[in-house]
C-alpha cells in the first residue's frame, strides 16, 4: 500500500532543512555514498571518470561549491595535475569534514575554504579556471541565479562541471522508495536539475553545454544498504516509525523476490558547460 509523507519534498531547497539537518554532518551522504563505493559496477570509478571529462590546466584554479566531505578530490588527486582549490558548502560540519581529508593531498593546494551560497558568492568575475557542481545543484532554491553566480566566477575559456542523475537513476530503490513514502529523491532531482532538465538551465547562463554519462549498474546484495540509503533521505527521516517498519518489510520483499539481490540500473553523469555569458547589465532607474 502507497502511504504518502507530507511536506519533506520542500524541504530539499530549504538552506536551512540543509545546513542544519540534512548535511549538517557527513552521516547521511556517506549512507547515500557508501551504496556507490560498494556495489558499482563500472569499468572507471565515478570520481576519476568525473574528472576526466575535461583537460586540466596544471595550477588550475578549481572552485567546487557544495563540496560535501571533499570525496571527489580524495578519489581522483593521483589522476589530476598540481590545482589550486577554492570550496564552499552550506554546511560548516561538511567543509571541516572535506578540510580534513585534503590535509593528506600532496598535489592539491587548498586554498580557500568558507561557507557560502551558490546563489551570491563571494568571488570576483572570471576568478576561477574551473567550477565543479557535484550532485548538488538541485537544492538551489532559485536556479537561475546560482548558474548565474557559476557563470559569472568562471574565467572565459573555463569550463563548469554539473553532476546529476537522470531520472531512471536506482530505479528498484526509487521504485522502494514510492511505493511506501510516496516519493522518492530522485522524482526531486529529475525535475529540478537532472539529466532531463539540466541543460536547458546552463544554456540561459553558457553558450555550450555537453551531456556525458557514466556507463555503471549495480547489483546490491544486502537490504540493509538499500534502508540505509533511503533512511539518508528526508521522507524516511520524517516518517513514523510504522512508515519505516513498512520500508524494512517491502525491502526484504523486494529482495526475496530477486532471489536475495537487487538489480538496479544507474544513470548518473555530467553537463560540462562552457562559454558563460557576460552578465547581464543592470538595467538603469527611471528618473522621476
Amino acid at each position: 500500500m502507497r502511504r504518502a509523507v507530507s511536506g519533506p519534498q520542500n524541504l530539499g531547497t530549504d538552506p536551512r532543512h540543509l545546513r542544519e539537518r540534512q548535511y549538517r554532518d557527513p552521516g547521511n551522504l556517506s549512507a547515500r555514498m557508501a551504496l556507490h563505493a560498494r556495489y558499482a559496477r563500472a569499468v572507471v570509478p565515478w570520481h576519476r571518470w568525473l574528472v576526466g571529462r575535461i583537460a586540466w590546466p596544471e595550477g588550475a584554479r578549481v572552485l567546487e561549491v557544495g563540496c560535501g566531505t571533499g570525496a571527489l578530490w580524495v578519489q581522483a588527486a593521483p589522476v589530476l595535475p598540481r590545482l589550486r582549490l577554492t570550496l564552499t558548502d552550506l554546511s560548516p560540519g561538511m567543509l571541516d569534514a572535506a578540510t580534513a581529508a585534503l590535509r593528506t593531498l600532496e598535489t592539491i593546494e587548498l586554498v580557500d575554504a568558507r561557507t557560502a551560497d551558490v546563489q551570491d558568492l563571494p568571488f570576483g568575475a572570471g576568478a576561477f579556471d574551473v567550477v565543479v557542481a557535484n550532485h548538488m545543484l538541485y537544492h538551489l532554491p532559485d536556479l537561475d541565479r546560482g548558474v548565474a553566480e557559476l557563470a559569472r566566477v568562471l574565467d572565459p575559456r573555463g569550463a563548469l562541471m554539473a553532476a546529476t542523475n537522470g531520472a531512471h537513476h536506482l530505479d528498484g530503490v526509487s521504485e522502494l522508495s514510492r511505493q511506501v513514502l510516496g516519493w522518492s529523491t530522485s522524482d526531486f532531482v529529475a525535475r529540478r536539475f537532472g539529466k532531463e532538465s539540466g541543460a536547458a538551465v546552463l544554456r540561459r547562463a553558457f553558450g555550450s553545454v555537453e551531456w556525458h554519462e557514466h556507463p555503471s549498474t549495480m547489483v546490491i546484495t544486502d537490504p540493509a544498504d538499500v534502508e540505509a540509503y533511503i533512511a539518508s533521505s528526508t521522507p524516511a527521516q520524517s516518517a513514523p516509525p510504522e512508515v519505516r517498519a513498512a520500508l524494512r518489510q517491502a525491502i526484504d520483499e523486494r529482495f526475496r523476490a530477486g532471489g536475495g539481490v537487487l538489480e538496479v540500473r544507474t544513470e548518473s553523469g555530467c553537463f560540462v558547460a562552457r562559454s558563460p555569458a557576460p552578465p547581464r547589465p543592470v538595467a538603469a532607474a527611471t528618473p522621476r
